[in-house]
C-alpha cells in the first residue's frame, strides 16, 4: 500500500531528477558544438603538420600485418613495457633510463623499419584529411605507434650515452649536463638514421653523441680562456684547475675532423661556403643564420637552406660510401 507520504516524497525526487537533467538537455547542442570545433581543430593542426621520416621504396607496400617482429608487436599496442630491474646501485632516475634491455641487430632493425613505416603512413594520410577527415583517428594512431617505437629505441641506447658521458665528465664539465646534452643528441641520431644502410644504429649514435659532446666541452673550455682576466698567477691558478680533456676524445676528433675535410670536396664551392659557414667548420665557431648566409650570397634564405638540405644529402652519401659512420667507433 503506498501513502500519500511515499507519493509526496517520490514526486519530489522525480521533480529533483527533471531539474537535474534540465541543464544537461539545455547545453546538449553546445556541447556538441564545442566538441566538433575541437575535432575541427584537431584535424586541421594534423593536416598542417608535416611528418618527418626516413624514405624506404619497400614502405609502399608493406602493411601492419606484414609486422613479425614480435617486439614491435608488443611495444606498438602497450604504452608502458615492463623492464626488467637489473639496474640496481644508480640512482632512481638513471636506473629507470637504463633499465631498457640492449637491442639485438634484427630487433634493431626492425623497431627503426617500422618507426619510420608509421610516420610514413601518418604523412600519407595526412595529405587527404581535407577530403576524408574520417581518416584523422588513423593518422593519430600511426603518430602513437611510431612515438612508441622510437622512445623504446631511445631508452635501449641510453646506456651508450651514459657511458661516453662519463668519459667526457669534468670539474667543469658536470655528468648531468653532457648527459643532457648526449641524450638530446640521441634523439636526434634516431630521426635520422637509415636503417637500411646495413650498419648499427650503436655504431652511428657513438660518433654523433660523441662529437656533440666535444664540441659542448671544446666551447666551454674555448668560453673560459676567452673571459679569464686578472693577473699572470690568476690565469695560471685557473689553468691549474682545469682538468685535461680525455686524450682519447681529441685523438677521435682530429679523425673526425680529417674525414669530414674529405667528405666536403664532393660539394661544390657555394655548397661548401654554406655548409662550413652554417656549421661553424671554418674555425670560428660560430653558426651563421641563413638570412646572414642569403645576403652574402646574394639569394634568398629559402634558396640557402635548398642548397644546405641538398649538400647535407650529398655529405650523407659520402659518409656511406667512406664508412665514416665507423671512424669514432
Amino acid at each position: 500500500m503506498i501513502t500519500a507520504k511515499q507519493t509526496r516524497r517520490e514526486t519530489g525526487a522525480a521533480r529533483g531528477q527533471a531539474k537535474a537533467q534540465t541543464p544537461a538537455t539545455v547545453k546538449g547542442p553546445t556541447t556538441r558544438k564545442a566538441a566538433q570545433g575541437a575535432a575541427d581543430s584537431r584535424i586541421d593542426a594534423l593536416a598542417r603538420t608535416e611528418v618527418a621520416f626516413i624514405p624506404n621504396p619497400r614502405f609502399a607496400k608493406l602493411d601492419t600485418a606484414d609486422i613479425e617482429s614480435a617486439l614491435v608487436a608488443e611495444v606498438i599496442v602497450a604504452d608502458e613495457i615492463p623492464l626488467p630491474a637489473f639496474t640496481a646501485g644508480l640512482p632512481a632516475h638513471l636506473a629507470r633510463m637504463c633499465a631498457t634491455p640492449l637491442l639485438a641487430a634484427d630487433d634493431e632493425r626492425e623497431l627503426f623499419r617500422w618507426m619510420n613505416y608509421f610516420k610514413f603512413r601518418a604523412n600519407a594520410l595526412r595529405s587527404r584529411l581535407s577530403r576524408r577527415p574520417e581518416l584523422a583517428g588513423e593518422v593519430q594512431e600511426c603518430l602513437e605507434r611510431g612515438e612508441r617505437l622510437r622512445n623504446y629505441i631511445i631508452q635501449a641506447n641510453t646506456r651508450l650515452v651514459l657511458s661516453i658521458a662519463r668519459k667526457f665528465a669534468d670539474a667543469r664539465n658536470s655528468f648531468d649536463d653532457l648527459l643532457s646534452q648526449g641524450i638530446a643528441s640521441l634523439m636526434h641520431a634516431v630521426e635520422k638514421f637509415d636503417f637500411d644502410r646495413g650498419y648499427r644504429f650503436s655504431t652511428y649514435a657513438t660518433c654523433a653523441v660523441r662529437r656533440d659532446l666535444y664540441r659542448l666541452v671544446m666551447g666551454r673550455k674555448k668560453d673560459l680562456q676567452r673571459f679569464a682576466t686578472g693577473t699572470g698567477e690568476h690565469l695560471e691558478g685557473c689553468s691549474d684547475e682545469r682538468a685535461p680533456l680525455d686524450p682519447n676524445a681529441e685523438a677521435d676528433w682530429k679523425r673526425l675532423s680529417s674525414g669530414v675535410g674529405e667528405i666536403l670536396e664532393h660539394l661544390d664551392d657555394r655548397e661548401k661556403f654554406i655548409v662550413k659557414r652554417r656549421y661553424g667548420l671554418e674555425g670560428s665557431g660560430k653558426k651563421v643564420s641563413y638570412s646572414i648566409l642569403g645576403r652574402e650570397l646574394g639569394i634568398s634564405k629559402e634558396r640557402v637552406r635548398q642548397l644546405a638540405n641538398r649538400a647535407m644529402d650529398k655529405l650523407k652519401d659520402a659518409a656511406a660510401e667512406r664508412r665514416m659512420e665507423a671512424l669514432l667507433a
